[in-house]
């Protein structure tokens, strides 16, 4: 991979950080975030998903584009290890409304090893901070505070955390994973699910979202939801308007076909 290229793009001062470290990592992370979007668009358009390194540096490089987290991560990966990171690759379940599970694997996270603490790296899902989260024991969780909320990581057991954000005076988990390491191609079959399976909710609906130095931008094929110091302004999306949208809030230039007719 192109990683001056990469970072070019990204903005990043590659004469910043010479070595790992904890201030580095929050770096290259808000780096990508606030440049790369999460994005489902191909799916939505039936274009197949790759998750090779090439092709994915291809898509966001070349083409600006995002991903979601099989390509936002394993492109993540690939680029700390180049910066002399380990990485460790592990599988996480989204919590559902109403105390529901998504499929086991629907969701790819990333932890990161600095002098004996795991640092949840995550650039692949839709609602996070602009940095990384420590995993802590619950009674003496490290709570991230970020202009979207707050967070923290806590152990459930020896090899489960849960990522939560505080919603409505109580800590919500947003997903489950598991500490075991894991290799991209462990995620093929969750991978060929959500990107065909009718039941799958990239299938259904259109997700873009990334943060913002306001907050953060999400847009689905209803609506473009900007939420400013928690307040949220929403305004609909039509075929007319979704690529002005687009470029505005998340500096994409694609077509999206269900939007188109």
């Amino acid at each position: 991979m192109n990683f001056e290229g990469l970072e070019q793009y990204l903005n990043i001062d590659n004469t910043k950080y010479n070595t790992p470290s904890l201030d580095a990592l929050n770096y290259y992370l808000k780096q990508y975030m606030l440049t790369v979007p999460f994005e489902n668009i191909d799916v939505q358009n039936g274009v197949k998903i790759s998750v090779e390194v090439e092709d994915i540096y291809n898509k966001v490089v070349n083409h600006q584009r995002g991903g979601f987290c099989y390509e936002m991560n394993n492109f993540f990966k690939a680029y700390l290890e180049h910066k002399g990171f380990t990485v460790n690759m592990v599988s996480a379940t989204i919590h559902t409304p109403g105390g529901g599970r998504s499929l086991k694997g629907s969701h790819m996270s990333l932890i990161v090893p600095i002098d004996g603490v795991d640092y949840v790296s995550d650039v692949g899902f839709g609602d996070l901070p602009l940095s990384v989260m420590p995993i802590t024991e619950e009674d003496n969780s490290t709570i991230i505070h970020d202009i979207n909320g707050d967070f923290r990581a806590i152990y459930v057991n020896d090899n489960l955390f849960y990522i939560q954000k505080w919603k409505e005076d109580d800590w919500d988990t947003q997903y489950e994973a598991e500490l075991t390491p894991r290799h991209i191609h462990d995620f093929d079959y969750n991978i060929e699910y959500n990107q065909t399976n009718p039941n799958s909710t990239f299938v259904k609906r259109l997700l873009v979202t990334m943060p913002k130095s306001y907050g953060r931008a999400t847009m689905s094929q209803d609506n473009l939801t900007l939420t400013k110091q928690q307040k949220k302004e929403k305004y609909d999306v039509t075929s007319e308007n979704y690529r002005q949208f687009l470029k505005e809030e998340f500096n994409l230039d694609v077509k999206i076909d269900r939007l188109e007719s």
